[in-house]
């Protein structure tokens, strides 16, 4: 942040050896930061209106919203992380 601050967890050393778990983290920390500036949920799920979070989908870190399972649906990927800017409607 602006003032030296930051949240999330700092990178281990050896990160750089597994690239999922790099991005995952860097991901994780990315949400932290943002939702702790902007003191609300970040990335939102245009589509329920709900905090996601990074899962894996299908071997891709994607953002992941709960928020179908509560109308009885199934959860979805919005995106995979690091494209989100570019899905319609993103929060």
């Amino acid at each position: 942040m602006a003032d030296g601050e930051w949240h999330g967890n700092y990178l281990l050393p050896g990160t750089a050896d597994d690239p999922e778990a790099a991005l995952a983290a860097v991901a994780d920390a990315a949400q932290e930061t943002v939702t702790e500036c902007l003191s609300r949920a970040w990335p939102v799920c245009a589509a329920h209106g709900l905090g996601m979070h990074p899962r894996d989908a299908d071997g891709h870190l994607s953002w992941w919203c709960a928020g179908g399972r509560r109308g009885g649906g199934s959860a979805h990927v919005v995106a995979a992380v690091g494209v989100l800017d570019s899905v319609a409607g993103r929060g």
